[in-house]
């Protein structure tokens, strides 16, 4: 199973007048690099004015095109009036370690939401960065390098690279108990962290559903959430996503991550209305 290939247009050009409800693949030069971008605009925006931009990150060893493909991003933005761009990593990871030898993925991606600011009908106040693994990790440094931008990040499967958010941001991370690559203490030990860096209450409410376990700590500073969505048997796969990857654990039907992190996005959203 696979996309149909999408037609190509110059990063020059708005898709959002050409191909509303479709995706498009394009490129933006960055650090004199052609970097590649798929761009899935809805039929129709949320608002008459600006939509919201949600950025989705693979992970290491994975692509934009298998994202989009498998973790079905551009159905619920056709339903909600969403943007979404799914960016591709060079050698198919992020440079989350801010190597000087490799490239600089935060300037990357920070050219690209300016791109798409400038050129698009998107509202800057709703910019959202969700990521995989590796991405979820490069998720958390861009949520640390534009922290007076982004309103929210998302990390699935994902650790912190070792970063802090000058401004409180708010964030939802999902993660399995079963994730033998990432481990849940690692997740939970990143969450801690950014709740400090939110100044969230110390004692959030915790509801159970089956077998997810929804924690939220709120009000945190500014009025940010902190969100975490613990997944029983859960491996280190996109909960929700398909199809399954060979060689890969199998994707837990438990809980749709993609839809639980844009109801976080949505709080948000409703907050700049």
């Amino acid at each position: 199973m696979s996309l149909p290939p999408p037609p190509a247009i110059s990063a020059a050009r708005s898709p959002a007048r050409e191909l509303l409800g479709r995706t498009v693949v394009a490129t933006l030069v960055s650090d004199n690099i052609d970097r590649t971008y798929r761009l899935h605009t809805p039929p129709s925006p949320a608002t008459a004015t600006a939509a919201p931009l949600v950025v989705v990150l693979h992970g290491a060893s994975g692509n934009a095109g298998r994202v989009e493909l498998r973790y079905h991003w551009d159905s619920l933005s056709d339903r909600t009036g969403f943007v979404v761009v799914y960016p591709q990593g060079i050698g198919d990871r992020w440079n989350t370690a801010l190597d000087p030898h490799s490239p600089d993925d935060v300037r990357f991606l920070t050219a690209l939401i300016d791109h798409l600011i400038r050129t698009m009908p998107i509202d800057p106040g709703r910019v959202f960065v969700a990521g995989m693994s590796n991405g979820g990790a490069m998720a958390y440094r861009i949520g640390c390098a534009l922290s007076d931008r982004i309103a929210a990040i998302a990390t699935v499967e994902a650790w912190n690279p070792g970063c802090h958010p000058p401004t409180p941001v708010s964030m939802v991370a999902v993660h399995g108990l079963a994730d033998g690559e990432v481990p849940f203490a690692g997740a939970q030990q990143a969450v801690a962290a950014w709740r400090d860096d939110d100044r969230c209450p110390a004692g959030g409410r915790s509801e159970q559903n089956g077998l997810v376990t929804h924690h939220v700590w709120a009000p945190c500073a500014f009025g940010t959430v902190v969100e975490l969505y613990a997944v029983a048997g859960s491996g280190h796969e996109w909960p929700g996503s398909w199809p399954p990857l060979a060689g890969h654990d199998l994707p837990s039907t438990a809980l749709d991550a993609t839809r639980a992190i844009w109801d976080a996005f949505s709080k948000e959203v409703d907050k700049s209305s």
